[in-house]
């Protein structure tokens, strides 16, 4: 498959919406069906946790098998097949001892292409099936806009696929409902669109706000000039009834991200959908929401972090120290109120003997991107607010919204494991690695 700019950034994001959408599809016979795909989602989930780690901190072989697991990866897959593509793709180099321990790592994610393109690299290395690519351009068609089934249809062919591979194409990805369908009285026939739908420059927002009724769309509008405003926005302070807001979360016009304390209360921001242009000019890609994941912890370490631990008085005065400086601290807090960014290798959190701690910036990309937001939610006029009442122990990324349930037992082995990933990158901090 050869893929060139915009189109290979697409294909690489919808690779990403696929490994996103993975844990819902529960037929082991669809799963195996698109394997290959959910290999490579996994796969650039954990090299984009990896991402930075060469200029701050060494990767051991702790750490790397950590960030494994975070990924979803067993020790087997991840020896056997993810680090050999990686290393092919040229997105690592690693040498390994005697024993098969990882002696030291170089990552090159994002440096010879963005994330996107990256993983569409990968995905060549693990030679996916014709039948891969064709669901593949089906989901991407679906996320460009959303089209009658025959037009549709029509535009995977255009992709160099025949009738019958891009008819079933189709209905695996409606299988796994990673595409949609709406009947449409008017066209006679099924529209198939994605939640990412709304994320493009082919579809004007203004032409679809133009087609609905006046009260609707009035209230859609008001509601979008909100989020488009002040990304990170509290759910609560959205102008529309909570009817509007949930099929607004459904067709994919706002993304909801939600960060769960460890007492289980849920405080949930809304956010603009993906804006493929702004996307493609990123080393990385919101896919991932790592921007949103950031942004939600800043501000809870604004408004609810433990007072005469460590508050932040001043977001974006935190954030550009912490871009500037590549850390902050110490502060109590920072030890526990982090371990969901630490997991997904946005930061580090390196402890002193008094169980206060540093903040070290891991992903800078992440926090640059995060702060012109941060900027917005926290300004005078900004509606910022939250909910919480203890330390962050869970995100529920925007595609997790409709069916997440707490589970008090996940989150004490998720913060277990993180302190493990910690206790690791402080040894990585003094190139303390047992295994040279």
């Amino acid at each position: 498959m050869t893929t060139a700019g915009d189109e290979a950034k697409r294909l690489g994001r919808a690779v990403v919406f696929v490994h996103q959408h993975g844990h819902k599809i529960t037929d082991p016979h669809v799963r195996a069906e698109i394997e290959t795909l959910l290999l490579t989602g996994k796969a650039m989930d954990f090299a984009a946790r990896l991402k930075g780690h060469q200029t701050f901190l060494s990767l051991t072989h702790e750490l790397i098998q950590r960030y494994a697991r975070f990924a979803g990866l067993g020790s087997l897959e991840l020896s056997n097949t993810v680090l050999p593509s990686l290393k092919q793709a040229g997105l690592v180099d690693y040498s390994l001892n005697a024993q098969g321990k990882i002696l030291g790592m170089d990552e090159y994610i994002g440096v010879s292409g963005t994330v996107a393109e990256q993983t569409v690299r990968l995905l060549n290395v693990l030679s996916p099936q014709k039948s891969d690519l064709a669901f593949l351009h089906s989901v991407e068609i679906g996320a460009i806009a959303p089209l009658a089934e025959s037009a549709h249809l029509q535009q995977i062919v255009r992709r160099g696929f025949d009738d019958a591979e891009a008819a079933s194409a189709l209905k695996l990805a409606r299988a796994v409902g990673i595409n949609l369908s709406v009947p449409s009285a008017e066209l006679n026939e099924a529209v198939i669109y994605s939640p990412y739908v709304w994320g493009t420059k082919q579809l004007s927002l203004a032409k679809f706000l133009s087609e609905l009724p006046p009260n609707e769309r009035d209230t859609l509008l008001g509601m979008s000039e909100q989020v488009l405003s002040t990304p990170g926005i509290h759910m609560s302070k959205l102008v529309a009834p909570e009817s509007v807001i949930r099929s607004a979360r459904n067709a994919g016009l706002i993304q909801a991200a939600s960060v769960q304390s460890s007492s289980g209360v849920n405080s949930t921001y809304v956010f603009s959908p993906l804006l493929e242009a702004e996307d493609n000019l990123c080393a990385t890609t919101e896919a991932f929401h790592l921007r949103k994941l950031f942004v939600a912890h800043i501000l809870f370490g604004h408004e609810k972090a433990k007072a005469g631990g460590g508050t932040i008085y001043s977001p974006s005065v935190l954030v550009n120290a912490l871009i500037k400086r590549g850390s902050v601290g110490p502060a109590t807090n920072i030890g526990t109120d982090y371990h969901l960014l630490e997991a997904a290798g946005v930061v580090a959190v390196e402890t002193t003997p008094n169980d206060r701690a540093f903040l070290r910036l891991i992903k800078p990309e992440i926090a640059e991107a995060g702060l012109d937001w941060i900027q917005r939610i926290t300004d005078a006029s900004g509606p910022a607010e939250l909910t919480l009442s203890q330390r962050p122990a869970k995100f529920q990324k925007p595609e997790d919204m409709r069916s997440a349930d707490s589970n008090g037992a996940a989150n004490e082995v998720m913060v277990a494991s993180i302190n493990e990933l910690r206790k690791e990158m402080q040894r990585a901090a003094r190139r303390d690695d047992p295994w040279s």
